[in-house]
């Protein structure tokens, strides 16, 4: 009977374990997605708007609060002469470096702006799979009519800050 009983213990015990760790769990998952929800809303509240004009056409885009765009923005307003590469992107090698914060999304999206090493600019006009290291520097917010304006081959791109 004092086996069976303290069988019975240990698994009630065990369990209640279970049970805290569980909430414990859930209580330190919620509080991550609220951090997450907080850090999103204050790069949005940063985020620095910007025009980029294509032939006839213009799309707004944003910009993240970072030090890559730091430093673009201060050669704005300009116009780069981008080349297209692979039917999904247009970039520019510019003449001074950017700081760096690479990480490898695995998915690029139509209408992301971003750093491919220090120094080339790459503007992306349609989503696929990435297996590269990225800075990410903003993306255009609609991307309607995009691809169309960009056209095919090299292009100008105009690039300014929305006051």
């Amino acid at each position: 009977m004092k086996k069976t009983f303290l069988v019975f213990m240990l698994t009630m015990l065990s369990a209640t374990g279970c049970i805290a760790q569980t909430n414990n769990t859930a209580n330190a998952q919620v509080t991550s997605e609220v951090s997450t929800v907080s850090q999103t809303e204050e790069q949005e509240k940063n985020m620095i708007n910007i025009n980029l004009k294509i032939g006839n056409k213009s799309f707004y885009a944003r910009l993240y609060d970072n030090e890559a765009t730091g430093q673009l923005i201060k050669k704005f307003p300009v116009t780069y002469n981008m080349t297209e590469l692979h039917g999904n992107e247009k970039y520019y090698y510019m003449s001074d470096p950017l700081p760096e914060n690479r990480e490898k999304p695995d998915t690029i999206n139509k209408g992301e702006i971003m750093l491919y090493g220090n120094d080339c600019l790459v503007l992306f006009y349609d989503t696929f799979s990435n297996s590269y290291s990225y800075t990410r520097l903003g993306y255009i917010e609609d991307t309607t009519g995009l691809e169309e304006a960009l056209g095919k081959g090299g292009v100008s791109i105009g690039f300014e800050v929305v006051k």
